[in-house]
């Protein structure tokens, strides 16, 4: 969902502003009682977590009542000037406009701001009222405060002492101990500081209220800060003077002033700043001055390790398996040590990644009826998209956002700064390209090349020229945003770079910073997919696709193509599957099944890749003719397919209709024709059809003599194949002589050390010793033979 225009924003400020009037206007002057039971508006919460506005039994004069609206959009603040009011206005009526007003602001902003849920967080009158995830939950975006009785002092609830993880908190052990030793009290009394950042729903807030927690004991103070944005660090903060302590050592509301007197507190105070998202620069400039006291950091932007050190951070990966196991079954109201739910439970966990929300909201979605332990697979692999994002199975830990939903915060922020002007839209734009092309390829192991080479190999061709030729063509269609280049058509790295860094710095993507390659959670992954609409998904995959196949070099330089090739594989069987989940129809493109071809030829996909050879060579059979070039290439590799699945009779089949029409319009001592026959016999060879084979590359190697030259390297691979022919059939002096030839011929053209020069030797010394162990046997069979006069001579026999 797109952000609100500043035009929209304004008149929403102003309706809502004039909505909080038309309420003050009608309330009565009369205030609740500090000494009635309820008293105005606390708040009640319900075994099922809900929040309700009970009136109070009775009134009395003094405090006026004081609304607070804050968001990181709208901040309005208005006291109610009460001066005269209908008496027949009774505080009933007042709480239930407050109520209303309350709703309709929660329904608004929901609609206004990036299309995230709005926290509501009353304070009427409490001292210290709070429930774990909802008072500092991870992923604020808005906060909603009415306070009726500003004089008490309600900053427990902005920034508790101690919170409460969720009751279903489990594993973590890990992170629990280092965290626990790194603030560990010490003698030095210098400044710790701490980072946790990982992905949307790893579980960094709950992480650090069950620390708050344990570490209760060690800390004098503990102060919270949601950071999610500007405007509620600032909420936060101005929360924190309204403390106790605060006010007895005289700090006045200011930020300045509070974060100057948490900085001379000579305890051990911990102030933890959570969903620090943004740039490190917004955390930074609201650290305590001074060097004593703790502090702890929860973000999506690895970058914030700016502030804390490389050294001083933990990035959060999934939960262990046990530990993940042990939350579904809590989080599912079942027997944790039942060892056949644990079993059912194992393969639910390994299918959402062992990741805390998603496996804390399979949990309630189990809970809540709406299916077995034993069916949720089914029902997930049949309704992911709808699982994952029902509001109705947020969980134990009341994230306030589900699975897809912590996601599509992330994203909607870049969306807009992707509509705005300037670097920092250019790298948005960027961060949705990459994502939603490479939500098309697997998730793993997704390498810059595959952009790089797209872009570089697309400039190299004659794209006029290919479309002459009347076939179908993915180039026509490839989308070169993402495939920037330079004056001299080499990749430019900077733009996507650019993109790559926004992603990076919400979390939703992963790179070692020693490597171009990166890879995107298996369910962001997904996430990425379902939410866009069929069409979206559709015109993306066939994108991906084409970027996939353009890279793909048919001339090879460079063994760095064949591993960028290798590497392919994985990402074009993705997209062939994602292709096929979202009905996307099957189309020819000639140059894209060209080069796929020979990614599968190298993988050894023989069915994919004989299943492409015969579209191919029918296709251009069709639009081209029979005899057109493309045409007989086509049919020249699939013949070398059939071939390397010894299908010797379809390959020879092939070879020799290419013969016929290469020799009927070329000539017989054409180089084309030449290569033709040198397959063929190659093939004859294979099926020991040695004569043939033999007549046909001595007609070959004369043949090329005369148009190459005897020392033409080509003629040198023609003399290496009879030379293994011979070897194969135990002609050793014949192997040996095709031998010498080549080994004189590298001798003149390469030199006595050249490695081919070499390898030349080393092949003749295995004939001749191969040689010399025939004459050995032959030797003892004609001894055996003077013993057994019957027997032939030596003068019989003679070396093949």
């Amino acid at each position: 969902m797109s952000r609100p225009t500043p035009r929209f924003r304004d008149s929403l400020k102003l309706k809502i502003k004039g909505f909080i009037e038309n309420v003050e206007r009608s309330l009565s002057p009369i205030p609740p009682s500090p000494n009635s039971e309820a008293s105005a508006g606390q708040l009640q919460h319900g075994d099922s977590g809900s929040t309700q506005l009970n009136a109070p039994s009775t009134t009395t004069q003094g405090s006026r009542p004081t609304i607070q609206f804050g968001s990181p959009e709208v901040i309005i603040d208005t006291v109610a000037e009460v001066d005269a009011m209908e008496p027949s206005v009774s505080i009933t009526n007042l709480l239930a406009l407050v109520f209303v007003l309350r709703v309709i602001t929660k329904k608004v902003m929901s609609r206004a701001v990036s299309g995230g849920k709005i926290l509501t967080e009353t304070k009427i009158g409490m001292d210290r009222v709070s429930q774990p995830g909802t008072a500092i939950p991870e992923d604020t975006e808005n906060v909603v405060m009415i306070n009726f009785n500003p004089t008490m002092d309600t900053s427990s609830v902005i920034t508790p002492r101690r919170l409460n993880s969720s009751t279903r908190f489990s594993g973590r052990k890990d992170v629990l101990e280092s965290l626990q030793e790194h603030f560990r009290p010490r003698s030095t009394g210098e400044r710790r500081m701490f980072l946790l950042y990982g992905m949307g729903g790893i579980g960094k807030t709950q992480i650090c209220l069950k620390f708050s927690e344990e570490s209760s004991e060690i800390f004098s103070d503990i102060f919270w800060i949601d950071a999610s944005s500007l405007d509620t660090i600032m909420v936060s903060i101005k929360g924190i003077a309204r403390s106790s302590g605060a006010q007895a050592a005289g700090v006045d509301g200011s930020v300045e002033a509070v974060l100057l007197w948490i900085g001379s507190l000579m305890t051990q105070w911990l102030l933890i700043f959570d969903n620090a998202d943004g740039a490190p620069e917004v955390v930074e400039e609201f650290l305590p001055p001074g060097s004593r006291g703790n502090i702890l950091i929860t973000s999506r932007n690895p970058s914030v390790r700016r502030i804390t050190s490389a050294n001083n951070s933990l990035e959060l990966a999934e939960m262990q398996e046990e530990d993940a196991v042990t939350l579904l079954l809590k989080a599912s109201c079942l027997d944790t040590l039942d060892e056949e739910l644990r079993e059912i439970a194992r393969e639910i966990v390994s299918e959402l990644y062992c990741l805390p929300l998603a496996v804390d909201q399979a949990g309630a979605a189990i809970e809540s009826g709406l299916c077995s332990i034993g069916n949720y697979l089914q029902l997930f692999s049949e309704h992911r998209g709808d699982l994952m994002s029902n509001p109705s199975f947020l969980g134990a830990s009341k994230y306030e956002k589900n699975v897809y939903g912590t996601w599509e915060l992330s994203f909607n922020e870049i969306k807009h700064r992707a509509e705005l002007s300037g670097g920092n839209a250019d790298a948005a734009q960027s961060a949705i390209l990459i994502l939603q092309t490479c939500a098309f390829y697997h998730y793993d192991s997704i390498s810059e090349d595959i952009f790089r080479f797209a872009a570089e190999e697309s400039r190299k061709r004659d794209i006029e020229a290919e479309v002459e030729l009347g076939l179908p063509l993915a180039i026509t269609s490839l989308d070169y945003r993402l495939l920037p280049v330079g004056q001299d058509n080499k990749w430019d790295a900077y733009f996507f770079r650019k993109g790559l860094q926004v992603l990076l710095s919400f979390s939703l993507i992963k790179k070692q910073s020693t490597s171009e390659v990166f890879s995107i959670h298996p369910l962001v992954h997904s996430w990425s997919r379902d939410q866009l609409d069929e069409k979206e998904q559709q015109r993306l995959c066939r994108a991906a696709f084409i970027i996939l196949s353009s890279g793909i070099s048919t001339q090879k330089s460079q063994s760095q193509d064949y591993a960028f090739e290798s590497s392919l594989y994985l990402h074009i069987k993705a997209n062939e599957q994602y292709s096929s989940e979202i009905g996307l129809q099957e189309k020819y493109f000639d140059d894209a099944y060209s080069r796929l071809q020979q990614v599968f030829y190298a993988a050894g996909d023989w069915s994919k890749t004989e299943k492409l050879g015969l579209e191919i060579m029918d296709v251009n059979k069709r639009i081209l003719g029979a005899d057109h070039p493309s045409t007989l290439i086509s049919m020249e590799n699939l013949a070398q397919i059939y071939s390397r699945q010894k299908q010797w009779a379809k390959a020879e089949e092939l070879q020799e209709q290419v013969l016929d029409i290469k020799q009927g319009m070329l000539g017989a001592n054409h180089l084309d024709t030449l290569r033709s026959m040198e397959n063929l016999a190659s093939t004859y060879s294979e099926q020991g059809h040695w004569k043939m084979a033999e007549e046909m590359q001595v007609q070959v190697l004369k043949m090329q003599n005369k148009v190459l030259g005897a020392e033409h390297p080509d003629n040198l691979r023609i003399v290496r194949d009879l030379t293994s022919m011979y070897s194969s059939q135990g002609c050793w002096r014949a192997a040996e002589a095709m031998l010498v030839q080549v080994l004189n011929v590298r001798k003149t053209l390469l030199g006595d050390e050249h490695p081919e020069t070499l390898k030349s030797k080393e092949n003749l010394a295995k004939t001749q010793d191969a040689l010399g162990q025939k004459a050995k046997e032959m030797m003892a069979k004609e001894m055996k033979a003077a013993e057994y006069p019957n027997t032939r001579s030596m003068s019989d026999m003679a070396f093949k």
